[in-house]
């Protein structure tokens, strides 16, 4: 199987497993992989009367690595790209966060990060 291949399927087994700890702790899952011309957005859910969008990273090195592979580049395509999903609702203001839902792909393990930009 090739490099690009295999994190494509590890990419897709740890959005599985950071939807399934999400739902657990609460989340409702809305939508997955959303996309839009700003990026891509893995999970959109909402918890705790918020709107929450999800950035899922995984990494075979364990959760503090996953946590630091997230830049600021990534950090404002995220954000860019919630701005046009919740103006595509035209439900005026909303309250909404960033998570970050770590996953370690050995054990899939995942930490919930909540508000981890705190934007």
């Amino acid at each position: 199987m090739s490099g690009k291949l295999n994190r494509r399927v590890q990419g897709a087994q740890g959005e599985v497993h950071a939807a399934r700890a999400l739902q657990r702790a609460g989340y409702r899952i809305v939508t997955r992989n959303w996309r839009c011309a700003e990026g891509e957005i893995d999970l959109v859910a909402q918890h705790d009367g918020e709107w929450v969008f999800v950035e899922v990273r995984g990494c075979s090195a364990g959760i503090p690595a996953a946590v630091e592979s997230l830049t600021r580049r990534k950090a404002l395509n995220l954000l860019n790209a919630a701005q046009a999903y919740l103006h595509s609702l035209n439900q005026g203001e909303v309250s909404f966060r960033f998570d970050l839902a770590a996953v370690d792909y050995r054990s899939g393990a995942v930490e919930i990060i909540r508000d981890a930009l705190g934007w």
